[in-house]
């Protein structure tokens, strides 16, 4: 634990939800960072299988920490000063809803809300990031996905709230993080 009023911040964590558009490219990003911790919903562990991707995450030497428990009680590091950037990519708009509204209610969910408690900044990459977005399915199939007007409401007004980052895709994400990581002391 971090002594009182000196920080660690020496790690990224890293939230990834059930979305398989920007999966890949996610996965390829948090991999070639060092000192991350990855949090994985249930509905990201249930995917990453399909992209063949479980494995590749599994044999890296990042920390994971699985939707396992209502406690999610990994989250606690966020109050040690162990994370300076908390990172969810991909997110569905299902858990951008539930973060404009406050709700916490599994680890995803849970990272966002303690990391703004903590003032830890937060980048989101939606994978309902434009009204049409071409997404490969976990067969390799392009499909057109239209997001739903809620959905870019939701992720309008989340953009707007303070500590928080939105991009649009994954060269935004880089972007940003080749930035907040030249930054650091």
């Amino acid at each position: 634990m971090a002594e009182r009023g000196k920080k660690i911040q020496s790690r990224i964590a890293w939230g990834i939800t059930g979305a398989g558009h920007f999966l890949s490219s996610s996965i390829e990003n948090l991999l070639a960072l060092n000192e991350v911790d990855v949090f994985l919903s249930q509905a990201a562990k249930e995917i990453l299988p399909s992209y063949g991707l479980w494995e590749t995450l599994k044999g890296s030497s990042h920390r994971i920490f699985l939707d396992e428990s209502a406690s999610s009680r990994s989250i606690t590091k966020l109050y040690s000063g162990e994370y300076k950037l908390v990172v969810i990519a991909p997110v569905t708009s299902n858990s951008i809803a539930k973060m404009i509204c406050g709700i916490a209610d599994n680890l995803i969910t849970n990272l966002f809300a303690h990391a703004g408690k903590c003032q830890i900044p937060v980048v989101l990459l939606p994978c309902d990031s434009q009204p049409e977005i071409n997404s490969l399915t976990p067969q390799g199939v392009q499909v057109l996905v239209h997001a739903r007007e809620v959905d870019l409401e939701n992720l309008s007004r989340l953009a707007n709230w303070p500590g928080v980052s939105v991009v649009d895709d994954i060269d935004g994400l880089k972007s940003y993080l080749d930035t907040f990581l030249a930054e650091q002391p």
